[in-house]
């Protein structure tokens, strides 16, 4: 038998053979047990023929400690899978009176349901509750065969009540890099690295078509040496912001009224200041990660100098260090990293730059003490005289996410790792709304938080 944490699944239909059913539920199964360090080493599809499930239930069932089905799964004369299952296992097949209840409530009129009870004897029954209603059905686990629906919403349901009760894995971390280059661009470098890293980092490479790009996929339990290999690659390729994106961002403003009003701003910047006097502050965070985004976008479009980024270090992640060096490598612009607070920075950057007069933030209305400010607003007494200019002062957390998933701007890992708002390390927490519901020990990504107001739970 092969490793513990793999398995196999066997789509069962004559209608995905013929191409009248597109098969949905293999790649939400294989994230679903990836999650929990398990993966599908073999994926067959075959007809809906009793001997011929039995023959493939046999042999795989024998070679693969976890195995599923889908499909089959019915009251109508060509939903098999019972049968050929139990055929393959060498059992018998009996109705199950607890199954039968099962179907007798969730299909009160429909008396050809109970052909379904018949199952594979002897079984364990997996009771499964589908989100947003009130009957139960159920899946019979035969062995170590769980046979399961083909429709995918019965599927995905079981699927969610089934792998949380499996043995766990090694789990891996995973991440990916988008570039706009062809594979055959990137051979000798992928290859390289996957040499240097073999039994390391998987590294795969995938072309996307309708986007013109390939996306690199890497694979390590080893977090640390996966966070290596992508900065590696990073540095090899000719992968950096360009043209082409700027002109991407440029044109959404015509859709979008946000980004008009921000690049509106920016407008008016550029206009009240030269552009050496303008600087940008950068930490890390999504909203500065979206300014950046557009300040690039507009410097690039309008031929001019890119504006130096502060970078205030302090107590931060290391994953957010990692960022702002990458983000720095990728956009180009030069970065200042300086000591202390805000204001002390502040303080030495003017005096080593006297020229600057303006500085863009990231800040939004949402943010604590910001409610009252507007895209141009003076520095507090007290502190450096500045201009803070604020281009997405009026932007929600959901369009922030919105911009940066639609022009695949990249971010900092941590916002995929359940945290919706970066500050201090000692302060910041992921957000507990994140919790993944069917692993509690995971979150989910930050774009997934629905409440915008939510945002800054998890931050001391």
């Amino acid at each position: 038998m092969t490793d513990k944490y793999t398995s196999a699944l066997i789509v069962i239909g004559d209608e995905v053979l013929r191409g009248q059913v597109q098969d949905a539920n293999t790649i939400y199964l294989a994230k679903s047990l990836q999650k929990v360090g398990i993966q599908i080493r073999r994926v067959v599809v075959i007809p809906d023929e009793v001997d011929v499930i039995a023959k493939e239930v046999s042999e795989i069932s024998k070679n693969f400690p976890v195995v599923f089905t889908s499909g089959g799964v019915g009251p109508t004369h060509d939903d098999v899978t019972y049968e050929g299952v139990a055929k393959g296992l060498g059992l018998t097949l009996k109705e199950n009176e607890t199954v039968l209840e099962l179907l007798k409530k969730a299909f009160p009129d429909q008396p050809e349901a109970k052909r379904m009870a018949v199952v594979p004897c002897p079984c364990e029954i997996v009771s499964v509750k589908r989100q947003g209603s009130c009957c139960e059905y159920s899946v019979i686990k035969a062995n170590n065969v769980y046979i399961l629906p083909g429709s995918p919403r019965y599927f995905r349901a079981g699927v969610d009540a089934i792998v949380p009760g499996l043995e766990t894995g090694r789990r891996l971390h995973c991440e990916h890099v988008d570039v706009r280059l062809d594979e055959f661009d990137i051979v000798a470098v992928l290859e390289e690295q996957a040499l240097r890293w073999r039994g390391v980092v998987s590294i795969g490479s995938y072309p996307q078509v309708q986007k013109r790009k390939t996306r690199i996929t890497l694979e390590a339990e080893n977090k640390e040496a996966l966070v290596k290999v992508k900065k590696e690659i990073l540095q090899m390729l000719p992968v950096g912001f360009d043209r082409a994106k700027a002109e991407e961002v440029y044109r959404s403003r015509e859709e979008f009224e946000h980004v008009r009003k921000a690049f509106d701003v920016l407008e008016e910047c550029y206009s009240r200041y030269k552009a050496e006097e303008v600087f940008l502050s950068f930490n890390g965070g999504k909203d500065c990660t979206v300014v950046l985004h557009l300040v690039a976008a507009f410097v690039q479009m309008r031929s001019l100098k890119a504006p130096v980024c502060l970078y205030v270090t302090g107590d931060a992640f290391p994953e957010v260090e990692e960022f702002v060096s990458e983000a720095a490598s990728y956009y180009g612009f030069e970065t200042l990293h300086k000591d202390g607070s805000i204001r002390e920075a502040l303080v030495e950057i003017l005096k080593d730059r006297p020229e600057l007069k303006a500085c863009l933030l990231g800040t939004r209305k949402g943010d604590p003490g910001a409610h009252l400010l507007e895209p141009f607003t003076h520095t507090d007494p007290g502190w450096p005289e500045i201009m803070r200019v604020s281009p997405i002062i009026e932007w929600s957390y959901n369009q922030v996410w919105q911009f940066l998933l639609r022009h695949e701007v990249p971010y900092c890992s941590l916002y995929n790792e359940g945290y919706t708002s970066l500050g201090a390390r000692a302060t910041t927490l992921k957000n507990p709304l994140l919790r993944d519901p069917n692993d509690p020990s995971r979150y989910l990504p930050a774009h997934s938080l629905a409440d915008d107001s939510t945002e800054r739970q998890g931050r001391g």
